[in-house]
């Protein structure tokens, strides 16, 4: 990079030197548009631009670093009057970085005759980055089984995360059979998508990789051989057919003493000798062989699991309830990965609620019928519709005396601590005085069984009523906002005057704050004053005295009695933010204000019946299109903006207004067509619900993004209740115990260190209503002319008749060409041999049956010492295997590693 660097201030040094004595000349220009190339590869370099003339002669080039020796080019060059083509001679290279990083040549000079003899570049223009060609270690060693392995890696050098091409013998298509992810430019990894096979035939035998570009062209890989292998593919074993029945339905609490999980195939244990019962991997590290839990009992069908005391199924109660993530099973022939591997997506075999707990709070006052609210606090409690998918009931609670839900009082959960219980009008706390006990709790997962009582308040005597007959009720139904709308405050009770003298808490003033518009003797209104407000702060209204002429008459004993419960003013923030006309399902409002007992909004143009409230949060609303409509007609319109005109938080309606009391409507987000979703490649994005994950709560075809810092595992359910994180009982490496670690994210049997990235489980756009829509994956506009000209239409470059850059591989005297070339339409630019393997199979990557084979000499695997290229390829080979030792991930006994082997010496150069 220094190099680069020091590279790149020469050219723009030089640059403004001549800029100071020469004056570019406009009719000349050079499109910077960097190609990638290989440095001993890529025989040609294309220069588009404009001006160049039609002869050689008349064109001279200089370019940094220099593409000369002692005054010799080491090109050929041809022009067009809108391409320059730059053709190495044989036996030279692209300038390279020292570091093997990528390099960019610069063109720092352009001299065309035919427009004078000065340089016609105001500055250098970058035409090139070179790269080095990659290379792939063979992997006869690896053996995968047909569905049975979900992962395998590709070792070699030179791996672009975002730009590798792999061609494989049988066929495999890139995130429909696998996914790929380059963990670095020496490891590349392969997940089998759901449903697919390893082998597109279905037939065991060796996987080639046959072809690979790593961004500059598509490169062959031992030809006469049809490719390298990287993976020896064998027909699943029995133990791979274990399947685990999904059961979001299952409600369990955290600390519930049994779970039986459904399905098939998990009587294959009894096929292998010493192996005991089922094992299991979970996507929270819950950990099984009586660390956890135990397996008490199973068939072919089923397994039941007995919970160790004092364990808890889920351990991390604030993100509760969530999904009991099955990830893979183990019946005798390892782990078998349940669900879509590729997102770490396991399979919901329950969904586990907090262990609900109330605090006592025995001393907490409440009047029979003047008390109007009862805060409960405690843990475990949740709100409806916050659990994954919508499995689960509503809170309930059992009271001594008896209370009813709805009849004598409404419930309403702010979050898994805090409730508000608020007794309805008309009716009373107890029939007499004494402790009120909550004595049963359904927190969602049906009757907790292991609830204990507690007591919530003492209920006290009304206050007596005054001799002058005056009295008030008790009216927290009653919901105004800060500032007036459509509703006054009503009060209600008996010997009520246009005289009386109220108390408010907080202190409000007859003639400064309101004033009373009319009064009877059983209700009075009163009208706020222009710009006065009920309260500053949300809460309640609390009427403390009235005086009609005989005293003032002390509410509840003096504490008052709530008149209004006052809301916020909402708010609705502006957005432009972009949603298609359709195919955006989901849509997020946010402001404040908003009640999560019910909130509505008045769009335009999008009618009501167009969509679903789907959930109302305090400062958000979200909104989901229903199936068959549009957030707006756009007809001939390129956009048209969505407005909130009017809201209502259960006080009436808000009209969005300015300081005139003129309308003035919110804009939340900007209509699009469909067409406006796309992808790179200008294909219009899709936008369904065919994944077959689709509708679960969980967005799985990668639109979603990675969270704050990168981590893609950021705010994901699976991750948020590890058992200890970094963990392994691992006692000694035998095969008793190598055959099932509990190392969570550690062990080679399911993944492997690092590998902590979640990939998508479906295509793109097939997840459309847990995702949101398809602009929230478009790709960055490509300010690339779409007509830049075809850059491979010109003859390639040689110096001689032969195509050199093959000229150095030995097919062999029997050798008649490639049978793909016409088929395959773009032709690779090159070849390369693939790299020895310096270490032995990894036993971690098989299982024990496996391992007694390859003791014993068998085992199939290939002699890799016959092949042609194994002399060749020693020395690279060890230089290759030595920057990817990390990637042994050998665990010792005496503790894990204390950070990524992989970063190496990166990692200490940081820190030194």
């Amino acid at each position: 990079m220094a190099a680069r660097a020091f590279l790149l201030a020469l050219a723009l040094g030089g640059a403004r030197a001549q800029d100071v004595e020469i004056e570019a000349v406009p009719d000349v220009e050079v499109v910077q548009r960097p190609q990638l190339l290989y440095s001993s590869i890529s025989p040609k370099l294309r220069i588009q631009g404009k001006g160049f003339g039609k002869v050689a002669g008349d064109v001279h080039a200089a370019f940094i670093p220099p593409l000369e020796k002692k005054g010799k080019r080491f090109y050929n060059l041809t022009v067009t009057d809108t391409v320059l083509t730059i053709g190495l001679k044989k036996g030279f290279q692209w300038p390279q970085s020292s570091t093997g990083e990528t390099s960019t040549l610069f063109l720092q000079s352009l001299v065309v005759d035919a427009h004078g003899s000065q340089n016609q570049l105001p500055n250098p223009v970058p035409v090139a980055s070179i790269i080095p060609p990659p290379s792939v270690v063979r992997g006869e060693d690896k053996l995968v089984y047909m569905t049975g392995t979900n992962r395998f890696l590709i070792n070699g050098t030179g791996f672009r995360e975002g730009s590798m091409s792999l061609t494989f013998d049988p066929p495999l298509i890139r995130d429909v059979d696998y996914v790929l992810a380059v963990r670095s430019p020496t490891c590349m990894q392969l997940v089998l998508k759901t449903g697919r096979k390893w082998r597109s035939d279905g037939e065991p035998g060796p996987l080639r990789l046959r072809r690979i570009d790593s961004g500059a062209g598509a490169l062959r890989i031992d030809p006469k051989f049809g490719g390298v292998i990287v993976a020896e593919v064998q027909v699943d074993l029995g133990g791979h057919g274990v399947i685990a029945s999904p059961s979001p339905q299952t409600l369990l609490y955290q600390n519930a003493p049994s779970l039986v999980i459904k399905g098939s195939g998990f009587a294959h244990v009894n096929e292998v000798a010493n192996f005991g019962s089922p094992r299991l991997r979970w996507g929270n590290g819950l950990l099984g062989r009586g660390v956890n839990y135990t397996v008490s009992t199973f068939d072919d069908n089923k397994v039941e699991l007995v919970l160790k005391p004092g364990s808890v199924w889920r351990r991390n109660g604030a993100n509760l309830p969530a999904p009991l993530t099955l990830l893979a099973a183990d019946v005798g022939s390892g782990l078998v990965a349940m669900g879509a591997t590729e997102a770490r997506k396991g399979v919901r075999v329950a969904t586990v609620f907090e262990a609900p707990k109330i605090n006592p709070q025995p001393l907490t006052s409440l009047f029979r019928t003047h008390s109007a609210q009862l805060w409960i606090t405690g843990v475990g409690f949740t709100r409806p519709g916050s659990v994954v998918g919508g499995f689960g009931g509503e809170m309930k609670l059992d009271f001594e005396p008896e209370l009813k839900v709805g009849q004598d009082y409404t419930l309403t959960v702010f979050n898994r601590t805090h409730l508000l219980v608020r007794l309805r009008e008309g009716r009373a706390w107890a029939a007499a005085p004494g402790p009120l006990y909550v004595v049963g709790c359904d927190a969602g997962a049906g009757p907790y069984e292991a609830f204990k009582p507690a007591a919530v308040a003492h209920i006290l005597p009304d206050a007596d009523s005054h001799p002058s007959g005056v009295e008030v009720t008790r009216t927290n139904s009653q919901v105004l906002y800060q500032t007036p709308a459509i509703r006054h405050l009503e009060i209600h009770g008996s010997s009520l005057s246009m005289e009386a003298k109220l108390v408010f808490s907080p202190p409000l003033y007859k003639n400064v704050d309101y004033k009373v518009l009319r009064a009877t003797s059983d209700l009075m209104v009163l009208g706020l004053l222009a710009g006065k407000t009920w309260r500053q702060t949300a809460g309640h209204l609390m009427l403390m005295s009235i005086d009609t002429g005989d005293g003032a008459v002390e509410m509840a004993h003096g504490t008052g009695i709530v008149v209004a419960d006052v809301a916020a003013n909402p708010t609705v923030a502006t957005s432009t933010a972009r949603i298609t006309a359709s195919t955006t399902r989901r849509l997020s409002i946010y402001g404040t204000g908003f009640s999560i007992d019910g909130t509505e909004l008045t769009l335009e143009p999008t009618s009501r019946s167009a969509y679903d409230v789907e959930a109302v949060y305090e400062n958000e609303v979200v909104l989901r299109l229903r199936e068959g409509k549009t957030w707006g007609s756009l007809g001939s319109a390129e956009s048209m903006p969505l407005v909130v005109t009017k809201i209502d938080t259960a006080a009436g309606e808000y009209i969005f207004q300015d300081t005139y009391g003129k309308p003035q409507p919110v804009v939340v987000a900007l209509i699009v067509p469909d067409s406006a979703a796309t992808t790179k490649g200008g294909d219009v994005m899709r936008c369904d619900d065919t994944c077959m994950w689709a509708n679960d709560g969980v967005c799985d075809d990668g639109s979603k993004g990675r969270g704050k810092d990168g981590d893609a595992r950021d705010g994901a359910w699976w991750e948020d209740d590890d058992l200890g994180g970094w963990y392994s009982d691992e006692r000694e490496d035998t095969d008793e115990f190598d055959q099932y670690d509990y190392g969570y994210m550690y062990d080679d049997s399911y993944g492997y260190y690092g590998d902590d990235a979640a990939m998508p489980a479906c295509i793109a756009g097939t997840d459309c209503t847990d995702c949101g829509g398809p602009l929230e994956f478009m790709a960055e506009d490509d300010d690339a002319d779409a007509d830049a000209g075809d850059w491979d239409d010109d003859e390639w470059f040689d110096d001689d008749t032969e195509e050199w850059w093959d000229d150095d591989y030995d097919f062999g005297e029997e050798w008649d060409g490639f049978e793909d070339d016409e088929k395959d339409g773009d032709g690779p630019i090159g070849i390369i041999s693939s790299v020895q393997p310096s270490k032995k199979p990894n036993k971690r990557h098989m299982t024990k049956e496996q391992r007694e084979a390859l003791k014993h000499g068998s085992g199939g695997f290939f002699d890799v010492a016959a092949h042609p290229a194994a002399a060749a390829g020693a020395a690279l080979a060890a230089l290759v295997l030595a920057a990817v030792g990390c990637l042994s991930f050998c665990k010792k006994e005496e503790g894990l590693p204390t950070e990524n082997p992989c970063l190496g010496g990166k990692r200490k150069q940081a820190q030194a």
